[in-house]
């Protein structure tokens, strides 16, 4: 199988030149490559030459792929046959959606089907962007730049003048495509080694993650054995980990479809149209939107921010990102699962996140608040997860294609933090498991402020958190339990990084913690005025 290397970016990104100095060197050491180039008016590739290997070249416009995309590969498929290159080379148009190059270029599926997937495979997908113009040109292109972006293996940047500017555009461009390399355009060697490197298997790799934990605990058994205890608490360690897992896991799964379905048919501009402008009829619909509406907290912040440049009034914008993780239908489920049915709980949970969700978008009221919100020019419609543009174009199964990527992306993106509160809960029951806080000895603001920051700290997606919540309730009050479960879905690790590359500072800070000292106020007032005893 001959591997296919795509260099993609927008007209005049330099991908020609790029492309030049890459085969240069494995032109002169005499592999015989494939270069096919989407592209016209471009300048000449490389000029063959007897003693330096091999270079074929084909040529297709737009309108070509568009309309002629059989007889397209039909001719690149001949090539194949005649020449056999070890390297297949392709320089993607910036206008061009990659449903055309999957479809030129399916997977190896292992049996011959007269397509190019016979012969070879894509291996890597490379960006080349201007960093100085990128943020504004997803801004002015939308849904075709992000497409690219978010489904490249490298994304690689020119003209970045400073190391401060070039680490937030690779968190910016990281947020359209969580756990991309991102490289400066120099020192070409970088590009090349990352080129060359394996491609990572997520799947592999958390299997492996696990194969490896399974292995050490078996190895370490014995000697654990001969110390007092220490063999029980690794015991209850792996039971109670592998059982919040098996608890929480389906609730994550089920969020994840339901979100990607919600990101990749209902279209953003679909939102926008019908939500309110005006302050009464805004928060009443930003509270039924986040009922209804995206499942996950990284899903609804593209959302939120689409909604204040369209000039939604701050109020119902922020009660819609700090409602809809709390009250969504996969919550609320995963909430009254995890506490065994215990309605009164669910109904807590709801009505004391409703309540925070209005209390702090009325703080946002004011017109500062407005004049606080800055772009950092490309609109946040793609979040950690792979949030797609439903309104984006796409060719036959495009969408369908689309959901399943978004759900796999979010699956392993939110999963990894799952897996980490999992531990860390387990952990704690192992070590400390029977240690209890009593709230009403020893008072509620500590272990409600403990528990209020591991929920920044875990990230966890409010599908699930509700199962690692249930876990410490024998070491928790109820209070602080319920500070977690409001608290954690609003404002957590991985949504300042969401709102960083839209937002600015100042404003990120006061969000952050106005939503802290709201759900602590409201919680600890509710639970002293005696909510703790209707819920016993």
């Amino acid at each position: 199988m001959a591997p296919v290397y795509v260099i993609s970016g927008f007209l005049d990104a330099g991908k020609t030149s790029l492309i030049n100095m890459l085969l240069r060197r494995r032109i002169s050491e005499g592999r015989a490559l494939l270069l096919i180039q989407f592209e016209h008016g471009v300048e000449e590739p490389i000029d063959n030459t007897p003693r330096d290997g091999f270079l074929t070249l084909l040529r297709f416009s737009i309108k070509e792929v568009q309309r002629e995309t059989r007889e397209v590969a039909g001719k690149i498929y001949s090539v194949l046959i005649h020449h056999e290159p070890e390297e297949i080379w392709v320089e993607w148009n910036g206008v061009l959606s990659f449903s055309y190059l999957w479809e030129l270029f399916p997977s190896p599926s292992g049996e011959v089907t007269g397509t190019l997937g016979d012969f070879c495979r894509i291996e890597k997908i490379l960006y080349l962007g201007n960093g100085k113009t990128l943020e504004q040109l997803v801004a002015q292109t939308g849904g075709i730049q992000l497409e690219q972006l978010s489904n490249s293996d490298i994304v690689v940047m020119s003209n970045t003048d400073s190391a401060s500017f070039f680490r937030r555009l690779k968190r910016n461009v990281r947020t359209w495509n969580p756990g991309v390399k991102v490289l400066p355009l120099k020192p070409l060697r970088d590009v090349e080694r990352a080129l060359s490197r394996p491609r990572r298997n997520r799947s592999l790799t958390l299997l492996a993650g696990i194969g490896l934990c399974v292995a050490l605990s078996l190895m370490f058994r014995p000697v654990l054995e001969g110390w007092q205890g220490a063999s029980n608490q690794l015991d209850i360690l792996i039971n109670v980990f592998l059982g919040i897992l098996l608890q929480a896991v389906p609730f994550l799964l089920i969020g994840v479809l339901l979100s990607s379905i919600i990101q990749i048919f209902v279209s953003r501009q679909l939102i926008e149209r019908w939500f309110p402008k005006h302050l009464a009829g805004g928060m009443l619909f930003a509270i039924l939107a986040g009922f209804c509406l995206p499942v996950c907290d990284c899903a609804s912040i593209p959302v939120f921010r689409s909604l204040v440049r369209k000039g939604v009034p701050m109020t119902a914008a922020v009660s819609f990102v700090a409602a809809a993780p709390i009250i969504n239908p996969v919550a609320i489920l995963s909430t009254w699962y995890a506490f065994n049915g215990d309605l009164s709980v669910v109904l807590c949970r709801v009505g004391l996140g409703t309540l925070c969700a209005v209390l702090i978008g009325m703080t946002f009221s004011g017109k500062a608040s407005r004049r606080e919100e800055t772009s950092f020019g490309a609109p946040a419609v793609c979040c950690a997860c792979g949030w797609y543009d439903a309104s984006s174009p796409g060719r036959r199964f495009g969408k369908l294609f689309l959901l399943l990527r978004h759900a796999k992306l979010e699956f392993f993106e939110v999963g990894k933090y799952l897996i980490l509160g999992a531990f860390v809960s387990a952990l704690f029951q192992a070590l400390y498991g029977d240690v209890s806080w009593d709230g009403e000895k020893s008072g509620l603001l500590i272990p409600l402020v403990l528990m209020m920051g591991m929920a920044f700290a875990l990230s966890l997606c409010s599908s699930s958190d509700a199962v690692v919540a249930r876990s410490v309730s024998n070491q928790f009050p109820m209070g602080a339990l319920m500070g977690f479960l409001v608290f954690g879905p609003m404002m957590d690790v991985k949504n300042l990084i969401l709102l960083s590359g839209s937002f600015s500072k100042p404003f990120i800070l006061r969000l952050a913690l106005t939503m802290f000292l709201v759900c602590g106020t409201v919680v600890y007032l509710a639970f002293r005025l005696g909510l703790e005893r209707i819920l016993s």
